[in-house]
């Protein structure tokens, strides 16, 4: 793994990369207020050795980047938009397959309709269209009906084991993501 300060157009956002730079790219984005190490480094080592060249990054706001007092983002949905290709073009590559979750599901969504020709592929999970939902999908409070909770909080190790009602428990793995964040607040 290695890491990459990319500083552009006055922000500053930090990737670390894994594999082969000659390998097919896959861009990791994660959702908003998680830093990039919700992308386990397990995981990305695994898809960087199916042959893969993996980057994650911290998004504005969180881990390592650029950070704006609370309640009053310096940016816009664009501009996270745009973030996407600030990363590709720090590493200097022309398109990529995006993977992004939540909120980076959406920032990849705006990244393949702002400039289809850079985006290979794109994976949204656990997310929401831009525009208007028709799909009539569960929202994901249906979806996972409760089932999850997570351990890990701050200040703490959780529950563990059985929880009220069959919900299983989760090890959600914050507390690298608030130990690595120069100021606690932001994670």
């Amino acid at each position: 793994m290695s890491e990459l300060a990319i500083r552009t157009d006055g922000v500053e956002l930090t990737t670390q990369s894994f594999g082969n730079p000659t390998q097919p790219p896959l861009l990791l984005i994660m959702g908003g207020m998680a830093s990039m190490l919700w992308w386990p480094q397990e995981f990305c080592q695994r898809l960087a050795d199916r042959g893969l060249f993996v980057i994650r990054y911290d998004q504005r706001d969180t881990g390592l980047s650029t950070k704006y007092p609370p309640g009053q983002p310096g940016y816009t949905f664009d501009d996270a938009v745009d973030d996407v290709f600030r990363v590709l073009d720090g590493y200097g590559i022309l398109n990529a397959h995006v993977v992004g979750f939540s909120l980076g599901g959406m920032v990849g969504q705006g990244a393949a309709l702002k400039h289809p020709e850079r985006v290979l592929s794109l994976t949204a999970i656990s997310t929401s269209p831009l525009g208007m939902d028709t799909s009539g999908l569960p929202s994901s409070d249906e979806a996972w009906g409760g089932t999850y909770v997570c351990r890990g909080k701050l200040g703490g190790s959780g529950r563990r084991g059985g929880l009220p009602g069959g919900r299983r428990a989760l090890d959600c793995g914050n507390g690298a993501s608030i130990r690595r964040s120069p100021n606690p607040s932001f994670p």
